[in-house]
């Protein structure tokens, strides 16, 4: 398979490097959303990943995509607020047999665009962590990554799993979205607020608040017919102290940029307005955020 991957943020740096190993990748890196000289730094020297998967890789990779080959997995690695516009883009050299993989964190992210081109559409739930240090280095720590059941899923996770991520399949992908929002819910808008990095969550100062925001996203996913394990989510917390990074919610609101919060912490509210369910914590963060997104620090 062909590999296109748009978006050369943190994340889709680093899959174009992992994946690079094995596969030819294009990595697609529009102008406004770098951080500064990072795609020029990939385009002259290559990407250097650091940590957990370390090598240095050069990738194919353009500012604007021409044409696409017959056989290609596009890999959509660009914020969620950004996804209708690539299908929009693309709809005129997209060909039949292109699949598209969709990673943004939140919630109705395929539901958006699912309908303006007749394309399968693999959602993929991933627990990824990468931040870009320098232009053209990306820190890496360990990456899951967890695949819709749809027609092409094994060959994608045949790509991922030869390029060192842990990959599974599921036949309940809307479970693993609802268990990963859970988890966004409290960790992008804390962290954002607070300024800390992620491994901060697990102080037992923020215990009684963490466990707040979590039990109205747990409260909001059962009305929605998804049962989260509670305990699951707790245990990630403990787990959260082995994380050493900035979440991305944070780095946006650092570089001035939007967040993903309305998919994140906007998508759990709207849905709790539509079953009646109070969201204190959520509305609060919520609104902090979005001051933050405004106002800056």
């Amino acid at each position: 398979m062909n590999i296109i991957i748009i978006g050369a943020g943190a994340i889709g740096t680093f899959l174009a490097a992992a994946i690079s190993r094995e596969y030819d990748v294009t990595l697609v890196g529009k102008k406004e959303h770098h951080h500064k000289d990072h795609f020029k730094v990939i385009q002259n020297k290559g990407i250097l990943l650091s940590g957990f998967q370390t090598l240095m890789s050069k990738v194919l990779t353009t500012r604007e995509l021409k044409k696409i080959p017959g056989n290609s997995l596009i890999l959509v690695a660009t914020k969620a607020y950004d996804v209708k516009a690539v299908f929009e883009d693309l709809k005129d050299i997209v060909k039949n047999d292109s699949v598209f993989m969709l990673i943004q964190n939140g919630i109705g992210v395929k539901e958006e665009v699912k309908d303006i081109l007749p394309n399968e559409i693999i959602r993929a739930v991933t627990g990824i962590g990468a931040e870009i240090i320098r232009p053209g280095e990306v820190r890496t720590s360990w990456g899951k990554v967890v695949l819709d059941n749809t027609k092409s899923a094994e060959k994608v996770y045949d790509i991922f799993t030869n390029s060192q991520f842990s990959t599974r399949i599921t036949d309940n992908i809307l479970h693993e979205e609802w268990l990963k929002l859970t988890i966004n819910a409290f960790v992008n808008p804390l962290t954002t607020l607070l300024q800390v990095k992620t491994n901060m969550l697990s102080t037992p100062e923020l215990r009684i608040l963490v466990e707040k925001v979590i039990d109205e996203v747990i409260a909001v996913a059962e009305k929605e017919g998804i049962a989260v394990e509670r305990e699951k989510v707790i245990r990630t917390i403990d787990r959260l102290s082995k994380y050493h990074n900035y979440s991305s919610m944070y780095q946006d609101v650092k570089k001035g940029k939007k967040t993903e919060l309305d998919y994140i912490t906007g998508a759990i509210i709207q849905k709790a307005k539509k079953h009646n369910i109070p969201v204190p914590m959520n509305e609060f963060l919520y609104n902090s955020i979005h001051f933050l997104e405004k106002y800056g620090y």
